[in-house]
């Protein structure tokens, strides 16, 4: 069977960096207080362990890093999620007895796919007995199921067709008995996307990259994707589920948990058709094959055994978990934006100036309490979901290396998703003095820190660090 079971260090980087370091309804998963101190964090460490917390290139900035990534990882949020637990089953908000179901079966896809799929197979052990998994990394020896790769870019991958006729066969092959889980994170698109009939591969991705050239922004993109491709996404695979029950856990970015994936397991509504025409109307491009693009009827309700998909993570657990890191350590922690969609540039400029006017409003002074305001945000920097992110991370550090008007102040943006992409670009880098007393600081260099995988994806945290002013040495006399 297709879906069946089945039988590194980041290297350093030159340029910028120093190298030296149809239901509309979303569910949002319910967490009990006490549920996070039995469940731990992710199996597989993205962050090198000789580099402990707080050591490395930037304690400070690292320690938020690290704060946000453990508590937006996806292998945890997907075990708060799927529980076993006194012969009941918890599947997102839904509870159900532990025998209820025959066989598991699980679709993963995205940039956290591994991570999710293992959280499913620690949960379910035995009863998961079918699946396959699509992400940007080579699947773990851990994880015994079929499994492809998929790169970034645009459009739909070469390999997409493979994941996409798994999903079908998995999803069609279940019985009543069953139940069907679909993990989706931030890159899923890729692998569940085909390019509109008579239209070639290439070509639909290249008319993908031109909308958002001439303005569409990232969110637009993939609903363009959405609402134009083929394969699995717009609500098909719902409707591939033919008896089995299926639940679906979405890892969002923030451009919304609807569009993760294109939206798999949610049919198309008309107010998407409508914004995708009015999108290409004020672009002004039109639709490949110069098919016209006809408006969705109302979408029908999906069976109640497919439930609504349940948000598992997003920006908003990373950005309180840098956050609170920071306030125990001293500094009074402000949110500058929630998120941030704009192209590196403007996002650079608009962090800048709010991060200025937090620190202002603060009055900082030698006599304060505070060791300093940290500013945080969250962003996807414009690109539409499954677009490499290092080359506009450069873009972000460079546009504020070269607007940073407070010597004092440092900035740090970081992938929570790791290096998906090109080697040359980091997870993470600061630009601005260390955080660490007495550390040496080239001026012009951003200051890499390291990050091994990619366990989740909910967009890149930007930090910005305004130390109180030092107190002034006493006078001799």
């Amino acid at each position: 069977m297709t879906g069946g079971r089945r039988d590194g260090p980041v290297p350093a980087s030159g340029g910028l960096f120093d190298g030296d370091g149809g239901r509309s309804a979303v569910s949002v998963l319910t967490r009990g207080p006490a549920v996070a101190a039995v469940i731990g964090p992710f199996p597989w460490d993205p962050f090198p362990p000789e580099e402990p917390e707080p050591k490395g290139p930037d304690p400070l900035l690292g320690l938020a890093f690290r704060s946000a990534v453990s508590a937006a990882d996806a292998y945890r949020s997907v075990r708060l999620a799927l529980r076993r637990e006194s012969g009941t089953l918890r599947i997102g908000n839904r509870f159900v007895p532990d025998g209820r179901y025959r066989e598991v079966a699980f679709l993963s896809f995205g940039d956290a796919a591994s991570s999710m799929a293992l959280a499913a197979l620690h949960v379910l052990g035995d009863r998961l007995t079918q699946g396959f998994i699509a992400g940007p990394e080579a699947v773990p020896p851990e994880l015994p199921f079929h499994s492809v790769t998929i790169q970034p870019g645009w459009g739909g991958d070469p390999a997409a067709a493979q994941a996409i006729e798994a999903a079908r066969e998995i999803a069609g092959g279940l019985s009543e008995q069953d139940l069907l889980l679909v993990l989706l994170s931030p890159g899923a698109l890729r692998a569940l996307l085909l390019p509109p009939a008579r239209v070639p591969a290439e070509e639909f991705g290249t008319w993908l990259a031109r909308a958002h050239e001439q303005g569409a922004t990232g969110r637009e993109v993939g609903l363009l994707a959405r609402v134009l491709g083929d394969g699995a996404v717009g609500g098909r695979l719902a409707g591939w589920v033919a008896r089995a029950d299926a639940a679906t856990f979405v890892v969002d970015r923030g451009d919304g948990p609807r569009g993760v994936g294109g939206g798999p397991m949610q049919p198309i509504a008309p107010a998407e058709s409508e914004e995708a025409r009015a999108t290409l109307q004020r672009i002004g491009l039109a639709i490949p094959g110069g098919r016209p693009l006809t408006s969705a009827t109302a979408p029908a309700a999906l069976p109640a055994r497919i439930a609504r998909p349940t948000l598992v993570a997003e920006p908003s657990d990373a950005l309180r978990a840098a956050a609170d890191a920071l306030f125990e350590k001293g500094w009074t922690s402000r949110l500058a934006f929630l998120e941030l969609r704009h192209d590196p540039e403007t996002s650079a400029d608009q962090f800048l100036a709010r991060a200025e006017e937090i620190v202002r409003t603060e009055g900082l002074e030698a006599s304060s309490r505070a060791r300093g305001v940290a500013a945080f945000s969250m962003m996807t920097l414009g690109l539409p979901e499954g677009i490499d992110e290092g080359p506009g991370l450069a873009r972000f550090l460079l546009r504020v290396q070269d607007r940073l008007r407070r010597r004092e102040m440092s900035v740090g943006l970081f992938r929570t998703a790791g290096v998906i992409g090109s080697g040359e670009y980091p997870a993470g880098g600061v630009v601005g003095p260390p955080t660490a007393s007495g550390a040496s600081w080239a001026r012009g260099r951003a200051r890499e820190i390291p990050m091994r995988a990619g366990i989740t994806d909910v967009g890149l945290l930007a930090v910005g660090l305004f130390p109180a002013p030092a107190s002034p040495a006493p006078s001799k006399g």
